[in-house]
């Protein structure tokens, strides 16, 4: 990796060795805890010819300081940092911070049954749903809790991770960044974060601003956006939950001298059961369906009415995990999924196969809107079928001692193919294995 001395880079650096120079001061005033972790996998993509196959691994070793101190008041404040040493197939080394937060706790200051959490730092940030945003970030984040209430309010800045290592990526200027090693800082946004409400529904409210500078370029494109979402939860049974979540994005795209307004939504539903006594088993299936791209126009030609509505696809802060081994953007896609986890050794005595857990899961992927799209490759131009395809996936997690575990997962996608699909016959079908490793002490 190259890296390029700006003055974000010199900004950063400062902001480093003025804690590294004010720690010796503050550090014997707390209780201090360190440790280190190892996580790796390797992992094979396989089609139906041996050409197909694309071998990854991924080695991650870090360090953590984590400082505490409780007052005699019931609050507390700590302060935790970590870094790490990354190698891939793709890039040998990789230095990052991970996370560096102060936080503070401080009950009863806004009453007596109210408790106030500050964070400042390097921290994650997601909202409810944790399909709009769910990544780490530079800022500070607020939470004022009552019984049944609480409010968040948080703001973000993503300029100074490191590129890499950031998924925060909504414009193709953005995307094509992504494996450029001369561009060392992420694309700078700035997010602002608000949700209220109590643990079974929760408003909220996130709006990210692109920062990128306009530099000419007539292929570089900013997208600003805004997403108003519910997240509810309603017990059905003793251990049967229904979980619902809608979204509403708004978005100001500009690519060149072309500016658009566009609107977009996002909706999932599903249930959850956990059953104690079958070897701690969870059940879960979870409908998803995000709004595709589809231009609108709305004319009337006796008053000169006329209304152009663009209908976007849905596009988050950070993009989620949908699959195993077939990983689509949350752009016109609507998915099915049902899983299960089971750990079969499990009994009213801990013994040591308890750690050892069973999980299988099956997603059906659809397009919602049958026109092309730019996000998915191989695609048949002349098919209108939605049927994208089926994923199945099976998996084993073990601790082979207190600080090592172990993990295996295996999985098949099978593309639905024209004229009963999305894709061209030439699409194949595609296996993957991956064999994780970690330990901590």
């Amino acid at each position: 990796m190259v890296i390029v001395r700006t003055a974000r880079n010199h900004a950063y650096l400062t902001v480093i060795v003025a804690l590294l120079l004010i720690a010796p001061t503050s550090l014997p005033a707390l209780d201090l805890d360190w440790g280190g972790t190892l996580d790796s996998f390797a992992s094979g993509r396989f089609g139906a010819t041996e050409a197909d196959a694309d071998y990854r691994f991924y080695v991650r070793s870090g360090l953590w300081l984590h400082g505490y101190r409780g007052f005699d008041s019931g609050g507390s404040f700590d302060i935790y940092g970590s870094a790490s040493y990354t190698a891939t197939d793709e890039r040998p080394y990789l230095v990052d911070v991970d996370m560096l937060r102060i936080e503070g706790r401080y009950p009863g200051l806004l009453g007596a049954r109210s408790h106030l959490q500050t964070t400042a730092g390097r921290a994650l940030f997601r909202d409810p749903t944790g399909l709009v945003l769910n990544h780490r970030a530079d800022g500070m984040s607020l939470r004022v809790s009552f019984p049944r209430f609480d409010v968040r309010l948080g703001a973000a800045y993503t300029g100074l991770l490191a590129n890499p290592t950031s998924a925060v990526r909504l414009s193709q200027s953005d995307y094509r960044e992504l494996d450029d090693d001369s561009v060392f800082f992420a694309p700078a946004r700035a997010i602002g974060l608000i949700d209220l409400g109590s643990p079974n529904a929760r408003f909220f409210v996130v709006a990210q601003f692109d920062l990128r500078r306009d530099d000419g370029d007539e292929a570089s494109d900013t997208i600003d956006s805004q997403y108003f979402g519910i997240d509810l939860t309603s017990r059905l049974g003793r251990a049967l939950y229904w979980d619902n979540s809608a979204v509403i994005g708004t978005a100001q795209t500009k690519v060149g001298a072309a500016e658009d307004y566009l609107v977009s939504f996002l909706v999932t539903s599903g249930v959850r059961a956990f059953i104690e006594e079958a070897g701690l088993s969870r059940l879960g299936l979870r409908l998803l369906y995000t709004s595709p791209y589809i231009p609108l126009e709305f004319t009337e030609a006796d008053d000169g009415f006329d209304l152009e509505l663009l209908l976007g696809e849905f596009r988050p802060i950070s993009e989620p995990t949908l699959g195993f081994v077939f990983t689509p953007r949350l752009a016109n896609l609507a998915v099915a999924e049902l899983d299960y986890a089971v750990r079969p050794f499990a009994g009213p005595v801990r013994g040591n196969g308890d750690s050892v857990q069973v999980a299988t899961a099956g997603r059906l992927f659809f397009r919602s809107y049958t026109g092309d799209s730019e996000y998915l490759a191989d695609l048949d131009p002349d098919s209108r079928h939605p049927y994208l395809g089926t994923e199945v996936e099976v998996g084993v997690r073990t601790r082979i001692l207190d600080d090592i575990g172990a993990g295996i997962r295996c999985g098949v996608f099978v593309p639905g193919v024209a004229p009963a699909g999305a894709f061209a016959s030439g699409r194949n079908s595609e296996w993957m294995l991956r064999v994780d490793i970690s330990t901590a002490f």
